[in-house]
């Protein structure tokens, strides 16, 4: 596992740039468009939201797995999973991974199988401030 550890982090990180980015430029540059332009925003922004449908629910599948891999090194029965600060954070951080993970599913469900307006509204600001929180706790366990 310790030989493979370098490729999932790169793949982690590649996942999260894609994912994260995707989730800030919706929050951020998208809402602004979809205020100033109205409909036409609409016209210009579903093509985008059409490939994102497609390529962001993989980039965070690869996300999960890849963040589970590189988990299982610091996590085990062997380590524990409490012991030390470092499990503690990285428990943290699992546990607001998973709440991110059914956030998306929740609006997946809404949009490609209800179809549906997804009621909770706020989602995207929602992924993007658990997503900055992951981001930050990951830079404290260098500390800890």
């Amino acid at each position: 596992m310790q030989a493979m550890y370098p490729y999932f982090l790169t793949l982690h990180l590649l996942c999260a740039i894609v994912f994260v980015g995707f989730i800030f430029a919706d929050v951020f540059l998208f809402s602004v468009l979809k205020r100033s332009l109205g409909q036409k925003a609409d016209e210009l922004i579903a093509p985008m939201m059409n490939r994102a449908i497609k390529i962001i629910p993989v980039a965070l599948l690869l996300l999960v797995l890849s963040g589970g891999a590189m988990m299982s090194t610091y996590l085990n029965s062997e380590l524990g999973f409490f012991n030390t600060p470092l499990q503690k954070l990285l428990m943290i951080k699992i546990m607001l991974a998973l709440l991110i993970v059914l956030l998306v599913i929740n609006a997946l469900i809404f949009k490609l199988v209800l179809k549906r307006e997804n009621p909770i509204k706020l989602t995207h600001h929602i992924i993007l401030l658990l997503s900055l929180v992951i981001v930050v706790l990951a830079k404290v366990a260098f500390f800890v």
